[in-house]
């Protein structure tokens, strides 16, 4: 009888203690997240809420696409977007907008799964973005003019939308 209850003791305490670890982790996550995007945009991301999250990145070469969209409710990121010097005020450039949604000639790279027909980034008509080109052979990481003239893309590219409150985030590797 002793030891039925020892072992069911133990397991009590092992099960405690795991889910104890994915509740930290779980909370770990989304502060990262929001660390993350923080300093790639240089906007203070710790109140905002998570709607979304995808992120395919992995293998050998850490080629895909992390996305995240960040929800605020008090306009506090638009005050500090609109007084930063990275950030600028919409419409996109031409480049950035085919990279976004796609036109004659691009298919948008900001998407799930190889899902073309649905770009993550929902048309935004009121806000700022912040674009960074982090490929190797970027003479201007705040120019997109070389975007499509190269084998490969490396770049984060930030919309908030001033209407929503949300901060579209991603980052493109390939």
């Amino acid at each position: 009888m002793e030891n039925r209850r020892t072992t069911t003791n133990l397991q009590t305490i092992v099960l405690f203690a795991l889910l104890t670890v994915l509740l930290l982790t779980g909370c770990d996550s989304g502060s990262q997240i929001r660390q993350s995007v923080s300093r790639a945009v240089s906007v203070n991301c710790d109140a905002a809420e998570i709607l979304s999250e995808y992120d395919s990145h992995g293998g050998f070469h850490g080629d895909g696409t992390s996305f995240y969209a960040l929800q605020y409710s008090d306009h506090t990121a638009r005050d500090e977007i609109a007084q930063s010097g990275q950030w600028k005020p919409l419409p996109l450039t031409d480049n950035l907008s085919a990279a976004v949604y796609g036109d004659d000639s691009h298919a948008p790279l900001i998407i799930k799964d190889n899902d073309w027909n649905h770009p993550l980034v929902p048309p935004i008509s009121h806000g700022y973005y912040c674009f960074i080109d982090r490929h190797s052979e970027s003479d201007d990481p705040k120019s997109d003019a070389a975007l499509f003239s190269r084998a490969s893309f490396n770049f984060t590219l930030a919309i908030y939308d001033e209407d929503a409150d949300v901060l579209y985030f991603s980052r493109v590797d390939s």
